[in-house]
Protein backbone atom coordinates (compact mmCIF):
# COMPACT_ATOMS: atom_id res chain seq x y z
CA UNK A 1 0.00 0.00 0.00
CA UNK A 2 1.65 3.31 -1.18
CA UNK A 3 1.13 6.40 1.50
CA UNK A 4 -1.03 8.28 -1.08
CA UNK A 5 -3.94 5.19 -0.76
CA UNK A 6 -3.22 5.28 3.26
CA UNK A 7 -6.44 6.83 5.22
CA UNK A 8 -5.68 7.91 8.62
CA UNK A 9 -7.56 8.48 11.31
CA UNK A 10 -6.65 10.94 14.17
CA UNK A 11 -7.32 12.91 17.03
CA UNK A 12 -6.14 14.47 20.51
CA UNK A 13 -6.50 12.78 23.84
CA UNK A 14 -5.20 13.96 27.52
CA UNK A 15 -2.81 11.50 28.69
CA UNK A 16 -0.54 12.22 31.80
CA UNK A 17 -1.72 15.65 32.13
CA UNK A 18 -0.86 16.70 28.73
CA UNK A 19 -2.77 16.55 25.06
CA UNK A 20 -1.40 13.77 23.01
CA UNK A 21 -1.81 13.65 18.94
CA UNK A 22 -1.95 10.66 17.37
CA UNK A 23 -2.92 8.87 13.93
CA UNK A 24 -4.17 5.45 13.08
CA UNK A 25 -4.74 3.31 10.63
CA UNK A 26 -7.75 1.71 11.92
CA UNK A 27 -9.68 -1.82 11.26
CA UNK A 28 -10.42 -4.55 13.59
CA UNK A 29 -6.49 -5.79 13.48
CA UNK A 30 -4.02 -5.76 16.26
CA UNK A 31 -2.44 -2.84 17.86
CA UNK A 32 0.89 -1.74 17.10
CA UNK A 33 2.05 1.77 18.39
CA UNK A 34 5.12 3.54 17.05
CA UNK A 35 6.97 5.66 19.06
CA UNK A 36 9.56 8.10 16.76
CA UNK A 37 12.73 9.63 18.35
CA UNK A 38 13.92 12.93 19.53
CA UNK A 39 13.21 15.85 17.00
CA UNK A 40 10.49 13.28 14.72
CA UNK A 41 7.01 12.94 14.80
CA UNK A 42 4.01 10.46 14.32
CA UNK A 43 3.68 11.02 10.57
CA UNK A 44 7.04 10.22 10.52
CA UNK A 45 6.47 6.57 10.38
CA UNK A 46 3.97 6.98 7.64
CA UNK A 47 6.24 4.57 5.14
CA UNK A 48 6.37 1.79 7.41
CA UNK A 49 2.73 2.22 8.62
CA UNK A 50 1.80 1.67 5.20
CA UNK A 51 3.47 -1.64 4.90
CA UNK A 52 2.25 -2.87 7.71
CA UNK A 53 -1.75 -1.74 7.98
CA UNK A 54 -2.80 -4.47 6.08
CA UNK A 55 -2.16 -6.57 9.01
CA UNK A 56 -2.24 -4.26 12.22
CA UNK A 57 -4.20 -0.99 13.07
CA UNK A 58 -0.93 1.13 13.11
CA UNK A 59 -1.25 4.11 16.03
CA UNK A 60 1.50 6.18 15.29
CA UNK A 61 1.41 9.54 18.36
CA UNK A 62 3.54 12.58 18.58
CA UNK A 63 5.62 12.49 22.14
CA UNK A 64 5.23 15.36 24.24
CA UNK A 65 7.12 18.22 22.69
CA UNK A 66 7.28 17.02 19.23
CA UNK A 67 4.70 17.57 16.47
CA UNK A 68 1.30 18.63 17.71
CA UNK A 69 1.36 17.68 21.10
CA UNK A 70 1.43 19.14 24.27
CA UNK A 71 5.33 20.61 25.04
CA UNK A 72 5.16 21.62 28.61
CA UNK A 73 8.27 23.32 29.91
CA UNK A 74 9.59 20.27 31.96
CA UNK A 75 8.32 16.46 32.31
CA UNK A 76 10.54 15.37 28.99
CA UNK A 77 12.17 12.41 31.32
CA UNK A 78 12.24 9.24 29.50
CA UNK A 79 10.24 7.87 33.18
CA UNK A 80 7.98 10.66 32.30
CA UNK A 81 7.09 9.51 28.26
CA UNK A 82 6.59 5.82 29.36
CA UNK A 83 3.52 7.56 31.84
CA UNK A 84 2.44 9.33 28.15
CA UNK A 85 2.53 6.00 26.63
CA UNK A 86 0.38 4.42 29.11
CA UNK A 87 -1.87 7.32 29.39
CA UNK A 88 -2.56 6.57 25.06
CA UNK A 89 -2.70 3.12 25.25
CA UNK A 90 -5.13 3.31 28.36
CA UNK A 91 -7.13 6.22 26.18
CA UNK A 92 -7.53 4.43 22.98
CA UNK A 93 -8.52 1.13 24.95
CA UNK A 94 -5.62 -0.96 22.74
CA UNK A 95 -5.99 -4.99 23.77
CA UNK A 96 -2.22 -5.84 24.00
CA UNK A 97 -0.50 -4.06 21.46
CA UNK A 98 2.65 -4.63 19.84
CA UNK A 99 5.32 -1.25 20.47
CA UNK A 100 8.27 -0.38 18.20
CA UNK A 101 10.14 2.80 19.21
CA UNK A 102 13.13 4.13 17.53
CA UNK A 103 15.76 6.03 19.83
CA UNK A 104 14.11 7.81 22.11
CA UNK A 105 10.77 6.32 21.58
CA UNK A 106 13.03 2.42 22.08
CA UNK A 107 13.40 3.95 25.55
CA UNK A 108 10.13 4.51 26.09
CA UNK A 109 8.78 1.45 24.99
CA UNK A 110 11.16 -0.41 26.72
CA UNK A 111 10.54 1.17 30.07
CA UNK A 112 6.42 1.48 29.47
CA UNK A 113 6.69 -2.85 29.13
CA UNK A 114 9.22 -3.03 32.09
CA UNK A 115 7.08 -0.78 34.38
CA UNK A 116 3.40 -2.53 32.90
CA UNK A 117 4.59 -6.22 32.66
CA UNK A 118 1.85 -7.89 30.46
CA UNK A 119 0.12 -5.04 28.66
CA UNK A 120 2.66 -5.49 25.27
CA UNK A 121 2.56 -7.95 23.63
CA UNK A 122 5.91 -7.74 22.28
CA UNK A 123 8.34 -4.85 21.71
CA UNK A 124 10.50 -3.70 19.05
CA UNK A 125 13.72 -1.31 20.26
CA UNK A 126 15.20 0.47 17.49
CA UNK A 127 18.77 1.68 17.96
CA UNK A 128 17.96 3.09 21.65
CA UNK A 129 20.69 4.81 23.31
CA UNK A 130 23.46 3.40 25.33
CA UNK A 131 26.38 3.71 27.39
CA UNK A 132 28.99 2.90 25.48
CA UNK A 133 29.87 0.16 28.24
CA UNK A 134 27.49 -1.29 30.57
CA UNK A 135 29.75 -2.95 33.07
CA UNK A 136 31.48 0.05 34.73
CA UNK A 137 30.80 3.26 35.80
CA UNK A 138 32.34 5.87 33.18
CA UNK A 139 34.97 7.56 33.82
CA UNK A 140 35.35 11.78 34.04
CA UNK A 141 36.86 11.80 30.83
CA UNK A 142 33.73 9.80 29.13
CA UNK A 143 31.18 11.80 30.87
CA UNK A 144 32.82 15.11 29.55
CA UNK A 145 32.94 13.94 25.75
CA UNK A 146 29.60 12.49 26.07
CA UNK A 147 27.96 15.47 26.91
CA UNK A 148 29.74 17.53 24.47
CA UNK A 149 28.55 15.22 22.10
CA UNK A 150 25.02 15.70 23.49
CA UNK A 151 25.38 19.55 23.35
CA UNK A 152 26.59 19.92 20.03
CA UNK A 153 23.79 17.43 19.03
CA UNK A 154 21.50 19.82 20.96
CA UNK A 155 22.78 23.12 19.62
CA UNK A 156 22.41 22.01 16.03
CA UNK A 157 19.00 20.89 16.25
CA UNK A 158 17.60 23.77 17.66
CA UNK A 159 17.96 26.55 15.35
CA UNK A 160 16.43 24.09 12.78
CA UNK A 161 12.72 25.30 14.26
CA UNK A 162 13.51 28.32 13.01
CA UNK A 163 14.16 27.35 8.94
CA UNK A 164 11.51 26.94 6.39
CA UNK A 165 10.23 23.15 5.18
CA UNK A 166 11.88 23.50 1.91
CA UNK A 167 15.02 24.56 3.62
CA UNK A 168 15.42 21.64 5.71
CA UNK A 169 13.89 19.43 2.91
CA UNK A 170 17.48 20.22 1.11
CA UNK A 171 19.70 19.74 4.15
CA UNK A 172 17.65 15.89 4.19
CA UNK A 173 18.27 15.41 0.84
CA UNK A 174 22.08 16.35 0.87
CA UNK A 175 23.02 14.66 4.41
CA UNK A 176 20.49 11.51 3.70
CA UNK A 177 20.76 11.26 0.23
CA UNK A 178 19.57 7.37 -0.18
CA UNK A 179 16.39 8.06 1.88
CA UNK A 180 12.87 7.41 0.62
CA UNK A 181 10.85 10.19 -0.75
CA UNK A 182 8.96 9.45 1.44
CA UNK A 183 10.87 10.11 4.63
CA UNK A 184 12.02 13.66 3.49
CA UNK A 185 8.29 15.82 4.01
CA UNK A 186 7.71 14.58 7.80
CA UNK A 187 11.43 14.89 8.62
CA UNK A 188 10.99 18.46 7.78
CA UNK A 189 7.88 19.33 9.38
CA UNK A 190 9.08 17.60 12.63
CA UNK A 191 11.92 19.81 13.02
CA UNK A 192 9.74 22.53 12.56
CA UNK A 193 6.93 21.55 15.16
CA UNK A 194 9.55 20.38 17.88
CA UNK A 195 9.81 22.39 20.93
CA UNK A 196 12.82 23.71 22.68
CA UNK A 197 12.19 22.38 26.02
CA UNK A 198 12.55 19.05 24.78
CA UNK A 199 16.31 19.10 25.10
CA UNK A 200 15.79 20.08 28.76
CA UNK A 201 17.39 16.88 30.10
CA UNK A 202 20.51 15.45 30.84
CA UNK A 203 22.54 13.41 28.16
CA UNK A 204 20.84 10.45 27.42
CA UNK A 205 23.47 8.07 26.49
CA UNK A 206 23.91 8.39 30.24
CA UNK A 207 20.37 7.40 31.21
CA UNK A 208 20.42 4.33 33.21
CA UNK A 209 16.81 2.74 31.45
CA UNK A 210 18.39 -0.28 29.77
CA UNK A 211 19.01 -1.73 33.39
CA UNK A 212 15.06 -2.67 32.81
CA UNK A 213 16.25 -5.25 29.57
CA UNK A 214 16.55 -8.19 32.10
CA UNK A 215 13.27 -7.60 33.39
CA UNK A 216 10.97 -7.66 30.24
CA UNK A 217 8.63 -10.65 29.94
CA UNK A 218 7.16 -10.07 26.43
CA UNK A 219 9.49 -10.78 23.69
CA UNK A 220 11.77 -8.34 22.99
CA UNK A 221 14.06 -7.76 19.18
CA UNK A 222 16.75 -4.72 19.62
CA UNK A 223 18.10 -3.53 16.50
CA UNK A 224 21.22 -1.87 16.07
CA UNK A 225 23.63 -1.36 12.90
CA UNK A 226 26.49 0.00 12.53
CA UNK A 227 28.43 2.48 15.16
CA UNK A 228 30.92 4.24 12.15
CA UNK A 229 27.20 5.20 10.13
CA UNK A 230 26.29 6.27 13.54
CA UNK A 231 24.39 3.59 15.26
CA UNK A 232 24.10 3.75 19.09
CA UNK A 233 24.74 0.64 20.27
CA UNK A 234 28.89 -0.11 20.85
CA UNK A 235 30.40 -3.49 20.49
CA UNK A 236 31.04 -3.58 24.27
CA UNK A 237 26.99 -3.12 25.29
CA UNK A 238 26.25 -5.68 22.64
CA UNK A 239 28.39 -8.30 24.41
CA UNK A 240 27.22 -7.02 28.08
CA UNK A 241 23.30 -7.94 26.66
CA UNK A 242 23.95 -11.06 25.14
CA UNK A 243 25.82 -12.56 28.07
CA UNK A 244 22.90 -10.75 30.67
CA UNK A 245 19.76 -11.04 28.85
CA UNK A 246 20.20 -13.96 26.03
CA UNK A 247 16.80 -14.77 27.22
CA UNK A 248 14.62 -12.04 27.61
CA UNK A 249 16.05 -9.81 24.47
CA UNK A 250 16.94 -10.70 20.60
CA UNK A 251 19.80 -8.63 19.40
CA UNK A 252 20.56 -8.03 15.86
CA UNK A 253 23.00 -5.91 13.97
CA UNK A 254 21.93 -4.55 10.54
CA UNK A 255 24.84 -3.91 7.88
CA UNK A 256 24.32 -0.92 5.33
CA UNK A 257 22.29 1.58 7.97
CA UNK A 258 23.05 3.77 10.96
CA UNK A 259 20.72 5.06 13.63
CA UNK A 260 17.85 5.69 11.41
CA UNK A 261 17.91 1.73 10.70
CA UNK A 262 13.92 2.25 8.76
CA UNK A 263 15.18 4.60 7.15
CA UNK A 264 18.74 3.53 5.65
CA UNK A 265 17.65 0.05 4.82
CA UNK A 266 14.09 -0.22 5.19
CA UNK A 267 13.32 -3.34 3.64
CA UNK A 268 15.96 -5.16 5.89
CA UNK A 269 14.20 -3.76 8.98
CA UNK A 270 10.45 -4.39 7.58
CA UNK A 271 11.57 -7.74 7.01
CA UNK A 272 13.05 -8.84 10.57
CA UNK A 273 10.13 -6.30 12.01
CA UNK A 274 7.41 -8.11 10.09
CA UNK A 275 8.18 -11.75 10.89
CA UNK A 276 9.49 -10.99 14.42
CA UNK A 277 5.64 -9.40 15.44
CA UNK A 278 3.78 -12.75 13.40
CA UNK A 279 6.04 -15.22 15.47
CA UNK A 280 4.98 -13.38 18.93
Amino acid sequence: MSNAQLTLNSGTLQANGIKVSYHRTGGEKPPLVLAHGLTDMGLCWLRLASSLSHKYDVVMYDARGHGDSDAPANGHEPENRAEDLFGLVEGLKLESPRLLGHSLGAMTVALFASKYPGRARSVVLEDPPFPSQLDREPTAEQRKAWQKGWNDWRDAAVPRTGQSCAELQQICRRQSPLWHDLEISPWAEAKIKTSPHVFEISNLTEHNWWQCLPKLECPTLLLSAETKRGALMTTSAEGYLREFCPEVVTLVRLQGAGHNIHRDNFDRFISLVSDFFARN
